[in-house]
């Protein structure tokens, strides 16, 4: 698409010339000789760049200035001037504009800044179509779910993500604690500072107090260079320290420290270097639990636990399950280019029975594998079944009050015969024989269930 130029100047021989010139360079452009019909034209379009007489006769350059950059943070404005001075330069690039030129001036150097201007331009239209990809995944409404449980943790979000108290995420492997963690992130003041996230069970014992806390040139076998920790890192952001409850008790005294003085300390330093972050931990163990065997202390526990958002397990919130599976699904066919596909009612009974011990990671898991594996595009209750795996393991994972009695022991029978005909490798008269049943009622029940 051609980049649009506005072109604003009261002499026509100036419109024309800079016209052409940049016609010529294929982009397009529009002119106004006037004032009035410039604040027109930017409120009612977007340019990718501006050229702005100084003076005009019958408004202030520096009003169309004000008024384009407050309308369109992204379009590059290049201020033209025939007087020079440095004031007028200041006082421009004090209002927002991103360069400026002089009366007279050359056209190779014109050509030179307006290049300049349009890739800083194309810049910062991706920087705010990045910030907004980021907010927008991370905006807390837009984790998925309709459950009160969750909506209450919605309303928790709201209320300490602009606060810099501690927030401990509890909850099992799966249900989302860091997304969460982002989420009280993105909703607070810190936003546009780091987010910098550490899994404290994934780092060696020995390792974890460099990488909180950094260390110096020489402090041990190895420290060939200075190194920042993630204390640093994350400094007027927010740190997340993920699986606390497995950090070991000499280390937890240390981050006690730092969390009362505000103040880190580097491996093999002197010196106390303070710090602003804002701390969320998260884990999926019984920190109270942990407490009374003296293996996470209690002072840190008060001190991380300001306030505690309790992440329930998939199972505890099922009216969540449809929505989650129908976006996984969309996300995941757009990943893989297969786009349009759905979820017949037997397989979505299969997936809201089911016990998602790996919560929403398993979830994700199971729509993926059923994405790449179906061959048409309906994910059936046959190709979802054996995926599942525990959903098979007995027949109470079938039972449910408002399923008739007649359906639910009629997908146990079925699933029986589908286990039977397979360990069989398909023939019938093994199956029916091992089954106690004759060939012929093992046929019927076949084209019953649907089952080659």
């Amino acid at each position: 698409m051609q980049e649009r130029i506005l072109i604003i100047d009261d002499k026509q021989s100036i419109l024309e010339i800079l016209t052409t010139t940049l016609e010529n360079e294929k982009y397009e452009c529009a002119t106004c000789a006037s004032g009035h019909d410039a604040m027109q034209a930017v409120q009612r379009e977007r340019f990718d760049l501006v050229l702005c007489d100084v003076r005009l006769p019958d408004a202030d350059g520096m009003e169309i200035l004000r008024t384009i950059r407050a309308r369109h943070a992204d379009t590059t404005i290049i201020m033209i001037t025939a007087y020079g001075s440095i004031e007028n330069a200041i006082e421009c690039m004090k209002l927002g504009a991103d360069d400026y030129v002089t009366k007279p001036f050359n056209l190779d150097e014109i050509r030179a800044i307006v290049a300049k201007g349009l890739e800083k331009a194309q810049l910062r239209r991706e920087n705010i179509a990045l910030k907004k990809e980021v907010s927008r995944r991370y905006e807390f409404s837009n984790i998925i779910g309709k459950s009160k449980s969750l909506q209450d943790i919605f309303e928790k979000i709201r209320r300490v993500g602009p606060t810099d108290v501690s927030i401990l995420i509890t909850g099992e492997t799966g249900t989302g604690k860091e997304l969460v963690s982002k989420a009280l992130h993105f909703n607070s003041d810190r936003r546009d500072k780091p987010f910098v996230a550490l899994n404290c069970a994934a780092i060696p014992e020995n390792l974890l107090e460099s990488e909180l806390f950094g260390h110096v040139k020489g402090s041990f076998t190895g420290a060939y260079t200075t190194k920042h920790g993630m204390f640093e890192e994350a400094s007027g952001g927010t740190l997340l320290l993920d699986e606390i409850g497995d950090m070991h008790p000499s280390l937890q005294a240390k981050l006690l420290r730092t969390l009362d003085e505000g103040k880190i300390r580097r491996v093999g330093d002197t010196g106390l270097i303070p710090v602003d972050v804002r701390l969320v931990c998260s884990t999926n163990k019984n920190l109270a639990e942990e407490v009374r065997a003296v293996r996470f202390r209690l002072d840190l526990y008060h001190r991380i636990r300001v306030v505690e958002i309790n992440l329930p397990p998939l199972r505890e919130r099922r009216e969540d399950i449809p929505l989650l599976a129908q976006h996984y699904l969309e996300k995941i066919g757009r990943d893989h280019n297969r786009q349009g596909m759905t979820i017949e009612p037997g397989a979505m009974r299969l997936i809201m029975h089911h016990n998602w011990i790996g919560n929403v990671r398993e979830l994700i898991n199971v729509i993926e594998q059923s994405v790449i594996l179906s061959e048409g595009a309906v994910i059936t209750e046959t190709a979802l079944g054996p995926l599942l795996g525990s959903v098979y393991a007995g027949p109470e994972n079938y039972f449910d009050t408002d399923i008739p009695l007649k359906e639910t022991m009629g997908k146990f029978e079925r699933e029986v015969l589908r286990r039977a005909l397979e360990t069989n490798n398909g023939s019938r008269k093994e199956t029916a024989f091992k089954l106690g049943i004759s060939e012929r009622t093992l046929y019927y029940k076949m084209e019953d269930y649907k089952l080659s």
